[in-house]
């Protein structure tokens, strides 16, 4: 535990030094340049989100449709199976 947060204290005393490193040597520069780097990053993650939003509802709606067809099916195959059971006369039931 100890180990973690003097992991931590050091990368935080790391980062510091790196941020102070960067803004004596270019200034404002190279913070404006990630954070446009990451506004477009968070664009491109949005539209592409979206579009996996919208394929996740179609993939969906079709394995509804699906389900509904599989039940409809089991349900017309159960009638039939008891309709024959009727026409032949089979006694033995489960």
């Amino acid at each position: 535990m100890f180990r973690l947060i003097k992991q931590l204290i050091g990368l935080i005393i790391l980062a510091a030094i790196v941020f102070l490193a960067l803004s004596l040597w270019q200034g404002g520069s190279p913070f404006r340049w990630f954070g446009s780097k990451s506004e477009w990053a968070g664009e491109v993650i949005k539209k592409k989100s979206q579009e996996v939003g919208e394929e996740a509802d179609r993939i969906k709606k079709k394995t509804g449709d699906f389900k509904d067809t599989t039940k409809k099916v089991g349900e017309g195959i159960k009638k039939t199976g008891e309709a024959i059971e009727e026409i032949t006369g089979s006694k033995s039931k489960k």
